[in-house]
């Protein structure tokens, strides 16, 4: 079990997007397991790469940008995790 903690200092990453649904912060392909890790490295693949094996990064997207390298604070706007209810998507 993961420990409580009741203050959180970091890095945060504003993403401009509203309307986010689950397929965008974890896209399907990626949730062949149950268990709650290891999805971390798939988080907004759709957006971060230009191509399909996750290899090319896009410059233009946000969690690409150099200044929010280890960011762990993401700032959303409204209705994000809209869409079906995966419970993968918030998981790390």
């Amino acid at each position: 079990m993961a420990e409580k903690f009741t203050q959180h200092t970091g890095l945060v990453v504003p993403l401009d997007a509203a309307n986010v649904d689950t397929d965008a912060i974890i896209p399907k392909q990626f949730l062949q397991k149950v268990t709650r890790t290891g999805f971390g490295a798939h988080l907004f693949n759709d957006w971060r790469f230009l191509d399909d094996k996750g290899q090319q990064p896009n410059p233009e997207f946000v969690l690409n940008f150099p200044e929010y390298q280890g960011a762990s604070i993401l700032l959303a706007r409204e209705n994000f995790g809209c869409g079906s209810s995966r419970e993968h998507a918030p998981w790390r």
